[in-house]
């Protein structure tokens, strides 16, 4: 887990660069024009394989915003309009948010739920067409993607590390608001995809050598050593 006060100017930048880069704006300018089509057949599944790729650009959001463990409060003067305005949307996480990072983590890494975490009583690929569009309407509309405009202008501005750590801070909370209008819906974005002829056969064939006790396999502690994931409880717990 990383803070933003152990973090050097480069790597704060570098970050930035990425998260600002990532393929889930693309793919909301290419929802947005879906939207934005007259009513047609083909509309709704255009929908799902855009919004296939828009989740999975949150997905690697994540991958790159979710081992930050700082308040975005911590070291701002709590006085100024930029500080008041992330507290507002702090506050209005903590108080609606029901998972816990670990519960997060876990649905993003096996598609799955810890004991502690239930399903969301919703599935996206069970939306009626026009619940489904107006999920899209409201996630395409949030907070980060006004915030990466002015963050990539930000970055061809030589900043100082401290414009940069307030960019990150407010990043990061507006991703974190994006994650909480996904929490109440299950959807796992390889459900339906077909898999290569190829590819069943390797798998079948690596589960077969796992069962002939002949496959060469990594345990669960050396591959979180080797990401520097800490494992929460044991794998048991998972479901």
């Amino acid at each position: 887990m990383k803070k933003l006060a152990d973090m050097p100017r480069a790597e704060i930048y570098e970050l930035l660069q990425r998260v600002t880069d990532d393929n889930i704006f693309e793919a909301r300018e290419r929802l947005i024009a879906l939207l934005n089509m007259p009513d047609a057949s083909e509309k709704t599944e255009k929908l799902e394989t855009e919004f296939r790729e828009f989740f999975c650009g949150y997905e690697s959001l994540a991958f790159w915003l979710e081992g930050y463990e700082e308040n975005p409060l911590d070291g701002l003067d709590l006085h100024t309009p930029f500080a008041k305005k992330l507290k507002r949307q702090l506050d209005y996480i903590h108080a609606n948010r029901t998972t816990t990072l670990e519960e997060r983590m876990c649905r993003r890494m096996t598609g799955g739920y810890m004991a502690s975490d239930s399903m969301p009583a919703k599935k996206i690929t069970e939306l009626p067409s026009e619940e489904f569009c107006g999920l899209i309407r409201a996630l395409v509309t949030k907070d980060i993607f006004t915030v990466r405009p002015r963050i990539s202008a930000l970055l061809k501005r030589k900043p100082s590390r401290k414009q940069l750590g307030e960019a990150f801070r407010e990043f990061f909370v507006a991703y974190e608001l994006l994650e909480l209008a996904l929490e109440a819906y299950h959807y796992d974005p390889d459900e339906g995809l077909e898999l290569r002829p190829e590819i069943s056969a390797k798998i079948d064939q690596s589960i077969a050598e796992v069962e002939a006790g002949t496959a060469d396999l990594i345990s669960l502690e050396e591959v979180a050593k080797a990401f520097g994931v800490k494992l929460i409880g044991h794998p048991s717990s998972i479901y």
